[in-house]
C-alpha cells in the first residue's frame, strides 16, 4: 500500500462516523471541510481585533485567535486532502484553544503575568501534542481534562469576583452555552447511523457542529477580551 492510499484508509477509519460520504476528490468530505473554515474566519477576526488595540491581554487574545484559526486549518486538512499529520493538527489545535482559556483563568486567580499565561498555554499544548503523537486517544483524554479545567476555572473566576460578571457577560455566556448544546445535539443526531444522517446531503450535522462551535468560541473570545469600543 502506498502512502496516499494509507492516508485515505486512515481517514476512512477516523472520519467515517461524521456521516458525509467519503469521496476521492481533493476534499474527501466537502461539506465538512468547507464548514471548518468558520473557525479560521472567526479566529482571524479575533486576531485582527486584537491587533487594532493595546492592552495587557493583547498577546493572549492573539494566541487565542490564532489557536481558533488553527482549528479550522486542522479540520479542513482532516476532512479534505488528509496530509500527513492531519489528525494531530486537527486534535491539537482544539487542545490549544482550551489551554489558553484555562491558563488565562489561572493567571487571573494566581496573579500571573501575561508571559506566564502564554508560557503555560504553550507548554500544555506541547505536552498534549507529544502524547497525541504516540497515543492519540490518550491525548484527547488530556484535552478533555484541560477543557474541564477551563470551565471550572471560568466559574471560579466569576464566583470569586476576580472578573466582573455583568448582565451583558451573563447573556453572552448563556448564548455560548446554547450554541454548544445545540451543536452537540445536532452533531449526535447527524452522526453516521443517526436519525438525520444523509451521507449524500448538503446538510451535515457535523458541518453544523463546526459552524455553531466556531461561533461559540468566537463569542466567548469577544466577551473575554473586551475592547474599549465594545
Amino acid at each position: 500500500m502506498n502512502t496516499s492510499s494509507g492516508l485515505v484508509l486512515l481517514f476512512a477509519e477516523l472520519g467515517e462516523s461524521d456521516c458525509e460520504d467519503i469521496g476521492d476528490g481533493f476534499l474527501n468530505q466537502p461539506v465538512n471541510a468547507i464548514s471548518s473554515g468558520a473557525y479560521t474566519l472567526f479566529g482571524l477576526w479575533l486576531v485582527w481585533r486584537a491587533m487594532r488595540r493595546n492592552g495587557d491581554e493583547k498577546s493572549v487574545e492573539i494566541f487565542y485567535g490564532l489557536a481558533l484559526a488553527g482549528v479550522g486549518i486542522g479540520s479542513i486538512a482532516f476532512h479534505g486532502p488528509v496530509p500527513p499529520g492531519a489528525r494531530l493538527l486537527h486534535d491539537l489545535t482544539i487542545a490549544a484553544v482550551l489551554a489558553v482559556i484555562a491558563a488565562r483563568n489561572l493567571g487571573v486567580l494566581l496573579g500571573w503575568q501575561r508571559r506566564a499565561i502564554l508560557g503555560t498555554a504553550g507548554l500544555v499544548t506541547i505536552a498534549i501534542g507529544a502524547v497525541m503523537a504516540v497515543a492519540p486517544d490518550a491525548g484527547n483524554l488530556l484535552t478533555g481534562v484541560v477543557g474541564a479545567a477551563a470551565v471550572a476555572t471560568e466559574v471560579i473566576v466569576y464566583r470569586t469576583g476576580r472578573r466582573r460578571f455583568s448582565q451583558r457577560v451573563a447573556r453572552i455566556l448563556i448564548g455560548v452555552g446554547v450554541l454548544l448544546v445545540t451543536a452537540g445535539i445536532v452533531n449526535v443526531l447527524g452522526r453516521t447511523g443517526g436519525p438525520i444522517c444523509d451521507p449524500d446531503s448538503l446538510f451535515q450535522g457535523h458541518a453544523v457542529w463546526h459552524a455553531l462551535t466556531a461561533a461559540a468560541f468566537m463569542l466567548y473570545g469577544y466577551t473575554a477580551f473586551p475592547s474599549g469600543s465594545d
